[in-house]
């Protein structure tokens, strides 16, 4: 079996997160936050400072630099069109339209050399297919003395995810030879080889970014209860429902199977504790 182009990862990894776009400001957003402003506080932009949120989503990072550098010294880029659309509404919301948000793939940016003080990325780096190119973009655009920050997760398994996954694979068979297929799989090999900090480290060293260090960082992501946790894995888990053809009443039948299953689960499970890591490197001055 052929392994996946890079354009097909990328069209894969656009089309899951242009899926879960729709629900991602209300579901996902809040428990993105903290890690967010964790990232930006660590970067330490500058009042005037031109900064980027790559890979933004909906812009949690262009939010928190908005708030130290400036509104209108802030751009932010996706590759999901759709995602785009919904940063640009959530700043419009909060009063930041001077942010300027733009698709545009991490590996092949658009804005010219010696662009901006900071770069941050949250969750990002390990979904791109070809890492160091977008890290040599990354030192391209970057000033000498800029800094970027990169965000990966530490391990994450709590029991309610766990039982979540497994009733939902019971519920809707096919998920599991969607999950099985070559891009999907392709893509989890990426997401978990550079998602380790120390691969990560070297990576960035090997795109000619210096200083390279860790922070890491823990919070705890208050779901409140199982009907909140249920909505929020199922809007992260969009791209698979479409592809599995639900119509209104099996999704509403899927939800209140999940609902009634974590139910039995204590308040205190849906207090998850997640720990973070933050990668900052600088370009070195010329």
């Amino acid at each position: 079996m052929a392994r996946p182009t890079p354009s097909e990862l990328k069209a894969w990894i656009r089309d899951d997160y242009d899926a879960a776009a729709s629900g991602w400001e209300t579901h996902m957003a809040p428990y993105f936050r903290v890690p967010a402003e964790r990232l930006v506080d660590d970067l330490e932009p500058a009042r005037g400072d031109r900064c980027l949120d790559l890979a933004c989503g909906t812009g949690l990072i262009a939010r928190a630099f908005a708030a130290r550098a400036g509104t209108d010294r802030v751009a932010a880029c996706d590759i999901s069109s759709e995602q785009v659309d919904a940063a640009r509404s959530a700043l419009r919301a909060g009063g930041l339209d001077p942010v300027d948000v733009q698709v545009m793939d991490a590996e092949r940016l658009r804005y010219p050399d010696l662009r901006f003080e900071r770069i941050g990325c949250g969750f990002g780096v390990n979904h791109f297919p070809r890492p160091l190119t977008a890290l040599r973009e990354v030192r391209r655009v970057l000033v000498p003395g800029g800094r970027v920050g990169f965000t990966v997760w530490g391990p994450f398994s709590p029991a309610v995810r766990v039982r979540f996954d497994e009733r939902l694979l019971e519920l809707i068979p096919a998920i599991g030879a969607i999950a099985g297929s070559p891009v999907e799989m392709a893509f989890g090999r990426i997401s978990e080889r550079y998602g380790r900090p120390a691969t990560l480290a070297g990576l960035m060293r090997q795109a000619g970014l210096v200083d390279v260090r860790q922070l890491s960082h823990r919070f705890a992501a208050d779901y409140v209860d199982a009907p909140t946790f249920v909505d929020a894995m199922l809007s992260r888990a969009e791209r698979d429902l479409r592809a599995a053809r639900l119509d209104a009443a099996d999704r509403a039948a899927v939800r209140a199977a999940l609902v009634t299953e974590l139910g039995a689960f204590p308040r205190s499970a849906f207090v998850v504790e997640r720990t973070f890591h933050v990668l900052i490197g600088r370009r070195p001055p010329d």
